[in-house]
């Protein structure tokens, strides 16, 4: 009877070490993914940066802005391609809204953020029932301690998020 239980307890052993080694190893130079914690400086810069932006806009100094506006390329942030950059100059200085306000942001990491925002493009009676606004999005991005404001779906650059809001 204590050879069995021995036999056993050896075997139980054994598979238990035999499980624990199965599990997959990160070879040598895999990215090991780090979450960051967003505090308030993090909103505030992000925020600051928006405004400036939204400012500019307002004022119609759309050179400036866009000056702003960057897109991911892989792990670089760019400047926004000239095709791009004029398409984007086109559709701001076609609409060029009254103003502009701020919708919402979500933060979760520091390349998983999203801001909207809205340009009003004239003010209207209550009930009435024409759309007034616009609607932008924009993809906050922290790279090197420095947040950027970058296209909403700047993965594929020939992407320019858009929509007519009442």
């Amino acid at each position: 009877m204590l050879k069995k239980f021995s036999f056993f307890t050896v075997l139980v052993l054994s598979l238990l070490l035999t499980a624990c080694g199965d599990g997959k190893k990160q070879s040598q130079g895999e990215p090991i993914p780090i979450f960051i914690e967003m505090s308030q400086k993090d909103t505030t810069e992000v925020l600051d940066l928006t405004k400036q932006y939204l400012a500019y806009l307002t004022d119609g100094r759309i050179d400036d802005a866009l000056a702003m506006i960057k897109v991911i390329d892989g792990d670089s942030i760019k400047d926004v391609p000239d095709e791009l950059r004029k398409k984007q100059e086109s559709s701001l200085k076609m609409l060029h809204p009254i103003r502009y306000e701020i919708d919402y942001y979500v933060f979760r990491f520091e390349d998983d953020c999203v801001l909207k925002y809205s340009g009003i493009l004239f003010d209207k009676e209550e009930g009435d029932p024409n759309p007034n606004k616009v609607a932008y999005y924009l993809k906050p991005v922290r790279r090197d301690n420095q947040w950027y404001l970058t296209l909403a779906d700047s993965e594929d650059i020939n992407t320019i998020n858009s929509e007519i809001q009442n």
